[in-house]
């Protein structure tokens, strides 16, 4: 088995689909511990230039709490106010709506929120780790139920590194850069030379290797919707 080392130039080769990059990972003496600090490290960088962003996104816009006056102050001069004012329980009314509405809705519009990203410092690397052992897991699982021939270590290393893309959910503060869901198509391609490298299979049940968890996912979703439904319907009907 070889010896390799995790560096900057194998992550850029493997985020642009350069096969070879996958086996030298998979050769690794230690795949799962490579791959392991790497996810780590996505979610550090990740959560640091998204951190960056807002706090400069932040920075240069008016605070919620200005543009909430200036809301105000307009509305308080229609013509409608001075009957609204009027109702002591209509103005409570409004104004538990008003204070409900500014809480939930500067976060749905994309509002900068410095104090949220620092937390994901934290929450990103977990959720990454978490997301990296469910898929690498069930992605061994099936491969192997198909043939494979690969190591749970050689699965673990090949598939961190098609984590690589999430690298650029932390450039969405650039103007005009739009990462959406192109990232999810590139880390699906990233994570088939991950199976099929990890595990020698010809491409249709690599593909499959690689679909098969997803099915899965989709599958839980369902029961649990569902299940949820059936919840509601009876608690509804009592």
């Amino acid at each position: 088995m070889g010896h390799r080392t995790l560096s900057l130039g194998l992550v850029f080769r493997a985020l642009f689909l350069d096969s070879e990059a996958f086996d030298e990972l998979r050769d690794d003496d230690n795949p799962f511990i490579e791959g392991l600090f790497l996810i780590v490290l996505i979610g550090l960088v990740t959560a640091l230039l998204s951190l960056a962003g807002q706090f400069l996104a932040w920075a240069s816009v008016p605070s919620v709490e200005a543009v909430r006056d200036i809301v105000l102050e307009t509305l308080q001069q229609q013509p409608w106010w001075s009957s609204l004012a009027a109702s002591p329980a209509s103005l409570e009314t409004f104004q538990r709506t008003w204070d409900m509405a500014w809480r939930v809705f500067p976060a749905m519009f994309g509002a900068p929120d410095p104090a949220s990203a620092a937390m994901n410092l934290l929450a990103w690397p977990v959720w990454l780790i978490l997301s990296w052992l469910l898929y690498s897991l069930l992605a061994h699982g099936f491969a192997a139920w198909l043939g494979g021939r690969g190591t749970l270590g050689g699965t673990l290393g090949t598939v961190a590194l098609a984590f690589t893309p999430f690298l650029l959910r932390g450039l969405g503060f650039v103007p005009f850069l739009v990462v959406g869901g192109v990232l999810n198509t590139w880390q699906l391609i990233l994570r088939y030379k991950a199976v099929r490298s990890a595990h020698g299979l010809p491409w249709p049940r690599a593909l499959a290797a690689t679909l098969l968890p997803y099915a899965l996912y989709l599958a839980f979703w369902l029961m649990t919707s569902i299940a949820l439904a059936l919840v509601l319907g009876l608690l509804v009907g009592r």
